[in-house]
């Protein structure tokens, strides 16, 4: 049996186990566009809920969000160690989540719609739930996969680099179809009711194909004995990897930062296209230029890692192009009125440099779970890869209610909009620092996370680097037993 699963795990890593993996962020991320760019438009303008009202929303739905990744991670590994050794880990998950996040997201941007009052805000409190714990299933299992079908470190370069490309393409689908419908059914519910079940049949349709074309390979990981100490995972084992974990530590304070400046300038910019370039259709074209520059270097990333000596080097750099960018961009926005080509292709391509260092991170993700179990010997991707997605909704809790807060705070009003005249100069200032300022000071500390903190170079990284291979030919040695 054990030299079967030797050979089985001996396999290349196939084009379809590429694009299977690359499909599932292209499937969630398709569906969380629509949430993360439209929702507050969605509330405010279409449903008229107060503002306080999303604010408290928000702030509960995040909360829970925050709890129920690190739980949902830890139950995962919970539940593979009570079971069979030839039980797929994370893989049954993915399946499970397709029917919460495809009726979820549908019955959130429809239900509430025919309804008034508190049934609207209980409506779209609750399908805001199913969605979510769909998403969380989905998004856990997906990235914790990446640890049980790599089996050595290019092959998780490469499934991060497809990660990375799924979840643009996902988002590239999503921001170009989803303005398109809303220009031409208009910002209604009939609107964002089509533009629901275009994201989520599609979304869904993709998350089904990244759970048939995946396969988990590991054998050192998929072999390991439930009954040895090492292996009775803990909830409390989520603190000792911020305790002990410096390199995750890094990565977790990155991630609350860069997700806070993406999630504002993702509010933001329908702000911007809508109400101060005064067309939201643009919207679908900045989307473009972004996605596909991100494509082009996630295609080029391994020789680009290869060439800058490591992940890190390529991160920091498209951070500081970004800032840059978006920066200059600002500058001249202050002192004249800068044309929409210019805005849409100086903000894509700013945006792209600094969102690569969310499509690049994945494979960190990796190496720290590898160093926390060289720490602790440990190996529990479940419980860190849900604790690294619980910093990521601290930063989309954060700059949502932020958000929110601000876009009634610079006196932005609905009533303007849906009237055709325009806002007034100091909200046009407000949106314009939002979505430029706000993303470029993230960029800039996350930089500073990855320069300062994040630790995993030079010789310990060669350290990491042997133990891998020991442990590698230690499982190859009891196999040829």
């Amino acid at each position: 049996m054990a030299k079967e699963i030797a050979k089985a795990s001996q396999n290349e890593l196939t084009w379809k186990h590429k694009i299977g993996y690359a499909a599932g962020d292209a499937g969630g991320v398709m569906t969380l566009v629509l949430v993360s760019s439209y929702m507050t438009r969605y509330i405010t303008n279409v449903l008229t809920i107060p503002y306080a009202t999303l604010s408290v929303l928000l702030l509960i739905w995040n909360i829970w969000d925050m709890v129920n990744d690190p739980l949902m991670g830890t139950l995962m590994d919970k539940t593979f160690a009570k079971a069979k050794s030839d039980r797929d880990k994370f893989r049954p998950w993915i399946l499970y989540s397709i029917a919460p996040i495809v009726l979820g997201i549908i019955a959130f941007f429809s239900v509430p719609s025919l309804l008034n009052g508190f049934a609207a805000v209980a409506a779209l409190f609750i399908f805001k739930i199913i969605y979510e714990l769909g998403y969380t299933m989905m998004n856990i299992g997906m990235g914790s996969l990446l640890g049980t079908m790599a089996t050595n470190d290019p092959e998780r370069a490469t499934l991060s680099s497809a990660r990375g490309m799924g979840s643009t393409v996902g988002s590239l689908v999503g921001m170009v179809v989803v303005p398109q419908i809303l220009s031409r059914l208009g910002e209604n519910p009939q609107g964002y009711f089509w533009a629901a079940v275009v994201c989520g049949i599609l979304g869904g349709f993709s998350v089904l194909v990244h759970y048939l074309w995946t396969e988990e390979r590991n054998i050192t990981e998929k072999n390991s004995d439930p009954n040895d100490e090492k292996n009775n995972v803990k909830f409390t084992d989520i603190i000792n990897v911020f305790k002990e974990n410096r390199a995750f530590l890094a990565l977790s304070l990155h991630s609350i930062i860069i997700v806070f400046g993406t999630t504002i300038y993702n509010q933001f910019n329908a702000y911007m296209y809508a109400d101060v370039l005064g067309d939201i259709s643009l919207l679908s074209y900045t989307s473009i230029i972004s996605m596909v520059l991100t494509i082009v270097i996630l295609t080029f990333a391994p020789g680009l890692v290869k060439r800058f000596g490591g992940t890190v080097r390529v991160i920091r750099a498209a951070l500081l192009i970004g800032i840059a960018l978006m920066g200059s961009l600002f500058a001249l926005m202050l002192g004249a009125d800068v044309p929409a080509v210019l805005f849409l292709v100086a903000s894509g391509v700013g945006f792209a440099m600094i969102n690569l260092s969310v499509q690049m991170q994945w494979g960190l993700v990796g190496e720290s779970i590898d160093y926390n179990e060289y720490l602790t010997g440990k190996r529990t991707e479940g419980a860190i890869y849900g604790t690294f997605s619980l910093t990521r909704r601290v930063g989309q809790t954060i700059s949502q209610s932020l958000a929110v807060l601000m876009i009634g705070w610079i006196g932005y009003n609905p009533e303007l909009t849906n009237a055709g005249i325009a806002q007034a100069d100091g909200t046009i200032f407000s949106i314009k620092f939002m979505t430029l300022v706000v993303p470029a000071i993230a960029a800039l500390g996350s930089w500073a996370c990855f320069k300062f903190i994040w630790h995993l170079e030079g010789d310990l990284r060669d350290k990491l680097t042997l133990w891998k291979d020991s442990k590698t030919a230690d499982v190859e040695g009891f196999d040829e037993e």
